[in-house]
């Protein structure tokens, strides 16, 4: 329970740091410094990255217990190819699909942190964009942000709330950027965060092949991030360019940080949904190709 519980925290730090990605453009454009924003955030990405380096073996070592421990029951009642059909067996993958489930949750709240602190990160990132440009080096400007840890409103770290008014100004307006590139987001999000989940889950449900199945995952994830790159990022690009020309106001910039928020939420809440329908369609193709 306690290293499904990390994985939980590591899961909402992920999507918590996946959902500020969006807000460095609006930093950028604040600074006049874009290149740079999206320079420093890959800094900031470092640490999703290694927690999602963390996440994957935690998980897949997790599975492979219940996996090994419940099948080697099961061989006990049954016959080999007959094992996952036991009670047994039946039992340990309702368990692991809750457990999986859980960890949805996670991306879930990180996601919903992430949207909350959108404001504070905006600020806050400007500030540090500004420090690099005094400073020019990252090593510099570390140091400042850890002194505003203990002296919070001071130096880089501002804590910042979105006013109701402009909260109200970004829904309120007409969004003249079509809106089929929320769908195309939501889509891919949900399954970029269900795909290694679904692809250990494939594994328990296949586990004479559960390594293939877990590999198979892969297809998943990088059909997320084809998606996302071909019908979300151009979108951002596009507007975060005009933003930053003084062709389109601000807000429009905003309301596309926002709407990808939310869009990125309700990916999580479809992952539950499709986490076992795409687990299974996993199963179908590793037994095909197997």
């Amino acid at each position: 329970m306690e290293r499904l519980l990390f994985v939980f925290l590591l899961t909402a730090f992920i999507n918590l740091i996946n959902t500020l990605t969006r807000s460095s453009r609006l930093s950028g454009v604040r600074t006049g410094s874009l290149a740079t924003a999206i320079s420093l955030f890959g800094v900031v990405y470092l640490a999703a990255s290694f927690a999602n380096t963390l996440q994957a073996p935690l998980l897949a070592s997790t599975v492979e217990l219940i996996i090994k421990n419940a099948y080697n029951q099961a061989l006990g009642i049954a016959a080999a190819a007959d094992a996952t059909g036991t009670q047994v067996y039946q039992q340990a993958l309702m368990g692991l699909n809750y457990k999986l489930r859980f960890v949805i949750v996670g991306a879930s709240l990180g996601t919903v942190a992430g949207m909350l602190v959108i404001p504070s990160f905006v600020t806050s990132f400007a500030n540090a964009i500004n420090a690099f440009g005094r400073t020019g080096s990252v090593f510099k400007v570390i140091p400042l942000i850890l002194v505003s840890l203990f002296k919070p409103g001071s130096g880089i770290l501002k804590l910042r709330m979105t006013s109701l008014t402009t909260l109200r100004e970004i829904v309120t307006t007409r969004m003249t950027t079509p809106k089929s590139f929320l769908l195309w987001n939501l889509a891919s999000y949900s399954l970029w965060t269900c795909n290694v989940l679904a692809g250990l889950y494939a594994g328990a449900l296949y586990p004479e092949f559960r390594g293939t199945a877990v590999m198979m995952a892969a297809i998943v994830g990088n059909a997320a991030i084809v998606v996302n790159v071909m019908m979300v990022d151009p979108v951002l690009a596009k507007v975060t360019d005009a933003v930053a020309r003084g062709e389109e106001k601000e807000l429009g910039l905003k309301q596309i940080i926002f709407y990808l928020a939310v869009s990125n939420l309700l990916g999580t809440i479809l992952a539950q949904a499709i986490f076992e329908p795409v687990s299974r369609g996993l199963m179908l193709l590793t037994r095909w190709i197997s």
